[in-house]
């Protein structure tokens, strides 16, 4: 558990993102100059950024973490292993999914399992770190453990239980952080994401076994205030 007290340390826990479509370069830059700024843990971008940010950041220790078919889920496993290519090629440390959810509700678990190995296999001969967003909107409960568990059992480095992104993307819980963390071995480590925009939030999902928070908010936790309602 980091210490809240320390702005420094929460600040090292915050992955600052942005991934918003109308995202201009000036906008990008902006967000890895305040990356830098309060040294966070690590800038998410989207895929096409991720040139840019490797530059801009080259020598500040700052990651370079983006999304890998993110929000859809439902590419091709063969698309899925292009991009991740592609990430690795253009300069990325780490990136974000979302397994395909109608796999997991249809029944479908060697397809959904096999999905995640392949990508976390490809991923690690790259020295990428995978970090698997579970979309628990989608989800019951049932499947919430299982679609947990299947994600540690393909060795996947850090589960989140959301994008906090459209339809399956909603608010963070302690409830669904604690069923991760409950579910899950070491390595695995738990990341939360989806409306922590306040220190006091972020705090909560600490206690409850996160280690790493994906947020637009990331400035204004550490500033003590409350970040955009309405962002992710």
């Amino acid at each position: 558990m980091i210490d809240f007290d320390d702005r420094h340390q929460v600040a090292g826990a915050i992955q600052y993102t942005n991934v918003n479509p109308d995202l201009t370069r000036a906008g990008l830059v902006e967000h890895l100059e305040t990356c830098a700024k309060y040294q966070f843990d690590a800038a998410m971008v989207a895929p096409c950024w991720v040139p840019l940010a490797a530059d801009v950041l080259a020598g500040t220790g700052i990651k370079v973490a983006s999304t890998l078919n993110f929000p859809m889920a439902n590419d091709t496993l063969g698309m899925k292993l292009a991009a991740l290519k592609e990430l690795a090629a253009a300069g990325a440390d780490q990136f974000d999914f979302p397994p395909n959810p109608g796999y997991l509700i249809g029944g479908e678990e060697v397809e959904y399992a096999r999905e995640m190995q392949e990508i976390v296999t490809l991923a690690h001969d790259h020295g990428l770190v995978v970090k698997a967003m579970l979309e628990f909107g989608f989800l019951n409960q049932e499947q919430k453990v299982r679609a947990t568990r299947l994600a540690y059992e393909a060795g996947i480095d850090w589960v989140k239980q959301s994008s906090g992104w459209g339809k399956g993307g909603y608010a963070a819980t302690v409830e669904d952080v604690a069923l991760l963390k409950a579910t899950i071995e070491a390595p695995c480590r738990v990341k939360v994401s989806g409306k922590v925009n306040t220190l006091e939030k972020m705090r909560a999902m600490f206690e409850a076994g996160a280690e790493l928070v994906g947020t637009s908010s990331g400035p204004a936790i550490v500033e003590g205030l409350t970040g955009d309602a309405d962002a992710y």
